[in-house]
């Protein structure tokens, strides 16, 4: 496996041809952490007080370079994409019986610094520059040989498993490394 790739472990988006995601080129990776404090206003006071709110769930920003030399690049690009997007939509119709599920919940894995880290895809972006060259596919598409995806990605813990696993001192001792707690 590449140093940085997503799973799907539901398989809910295997009709894209993909079960994971492995980038060809290593992605440029900027992670996000933040926390909230709330700000108390005492009456006549020089200073705020400050008390912590919440940590933020982790937001990555990913920008992932894609090359495409060949036909077979090319397909497993426009898989790509697919399975991208559809990990952006939920179930939906009369035909679909798993109406109403919600996109899935993917696995984010990265330099063996971040495991099995639950993601949900925010934001996918696929540029078609026009100052490269393209390539056509032999089922007709134009895919540029040169791209970038652009994806945002946040973290999400349903409350079950945080009450059930977690512990400061697990997570700072790296015991929660495995569970994808970040």
């Amino acid at each position: 496996m590449q140093p940085v790739y997503i799973t799907d472990p539901s398989g809910r988006l295997g009709a894209s041809g993909l079960g994971s995601i492995q980038f060809p080129y290593t992605p440029t990776l900027s992670v996000i952490t933040q926390t909230g404090y709330q700000s108390y206003d005492l009456t006549h006071s020089n200073f705020q007080q400050r008390a912590f709110e919440m940590a933020s769930n982790t937001e990555f920003n990913m920008a992932a370079p894609v090359i495409i030399r060949s036909e077979e690049e090319g397909q497993s690009v426009l898989k790509m994409g697919q399975f991208l997007r559809g990990a952006l939509k939920m179930n939906f119709g009369w035909r679909d019986e798993d109406a109403g599920l919600p996109p899935p919940v993917l696995r984010l894995y990265a330099h063996g610094i971040y495991t099995n880290v639950p993601i949900l895809v925010r934001d996918f972006t696929w540029n078609l520059d026009q100052d490269v060259d393209y390539i056509k596919l032999s089922t007709g598409e134009r895919l540029p040989v040169q791209q970038t995806f652009v994806l945002s990605l946040t973290t999400t813990y349903s409350p079950k498993n945080v009450r059930d696993n977690f512990t400061m001192n697990d997570f700072l001792s790296g015991k929660l490394k495995s569970k994808g707690y970040i």
